[in-house]
């Protein structure tokens, strides 16, 4: 977050995920979701398109206003172009807070995370391919929760629904260990309070599990399979074999966890 000199006050200006929320990103993709055919085909398009300026000024002096304590009317005294102040001017403020138009360009592997106080951790058949195996092989209803939610949110970027559905599959995919639907309701309205990088965090590696086993599972049923995959399969192998016995289960606790052996491929 910035802070910026504006004559005598002190003003602020968000600049990084981790400084706003869901729920913020929900209000300024709602707030593009308004703005007329023009502007909506100018910030959608992925080519250089024509558009009134004036019509263009107006969404940006919204979109500061959006992640800053600027008011509108402050934000019209502001120089368009002119670095006439510690602020900078429209242009240096709206180029800060562009990139939240889209997704962040890096991620964290997100396994668990503290939100206040409260310990959330991915879902248990995530952490091992025995659990992901028995998940996406029941073809269950949470399953299909799941795929439902990733196509609507690519489908829908900047666009309010498809934040409220990684709302969603936030809540799904971290658990506090209460997992009943009610539950992941609450969890829902919680995670709008937690910081944008962490929800998109959560996809970006839910996305990435997915695809490593997928491509896992795959790898596996051919004849020869790669030397990767046999060593995970060997150490998935080893790792049930242990959880049947006493003596397993206290070696287990002695060795490194074997949770996400997927992300080793």
């Amino acid at each position: 977050m910035l802070s910026l000199k504006a004559g005598e006050k002190t003003k602020t200006l968000k600049n990084e995920f981790v400084d706003v929320t869901l729920n913020e990103l929900v209000a300024a993709y709602k707030f593009v979701s308004n703005q007329d055919g023009e502007v909506k085909r100018y910030l959608l398009s992925d080519v250089d398109a024509i558009i009134d300026k004036d019509k263009f000024f107006e969404f940006k002096i919204g979109w500061i206003n959006l992640f800053s304590d600027f008011t509108i009317d402050e934000l019209r005294l502001v120089p368009l172009g002119a670095n006439e102040f510690d602020g900078g001017s429209i242009e240096w403020l709206y180029n800060h807070c562009i990139l939240f138009l889209n997704q962040p360009e890096s991620y964290l592997e997100l396994k668990d995370f503290d939100h206040k106080g409260k310990i959330y951790k991915l879902i248990e058949p995530l952490k091992t391919i025995g659990g992901a195996k028995m998940l996406f092989g029941k073809g269950s209803f949470r399953q299909f929760m799941l795929g439902s939610q990733l196509t609507t949110m690519v489908a829908d970027q900047k666009n309010e629904r498809g934040i409220e559905s990684l709302k969603q599959l936030f809540a799904m995919l971290y658990t506090d260990g209460n997992d009943s639907s009610e539950d992941i309701v609450k969890r829902a309205n919680v995670f709008g309070e937690v910081n944008a990088l962490y929800g998109w965090s959560a996809f970006f590696f839910f996305a990435q599990l997915v695809e490593k086993y997928k491509d896992y599972f795959h790898l596996s049923t051919i004849a020869n399979p790669p030397l990767k995959v046999r060593t995970i399969l060997a150490k998935q192998q080893l790792r049930q074999s242990l959880l049947k016995t006493t003596f397993g289960k206290l070696l287990l606790s002695k060795l490194p966890k074997q949770e996400f052996l997927i992300l080793e491929m």
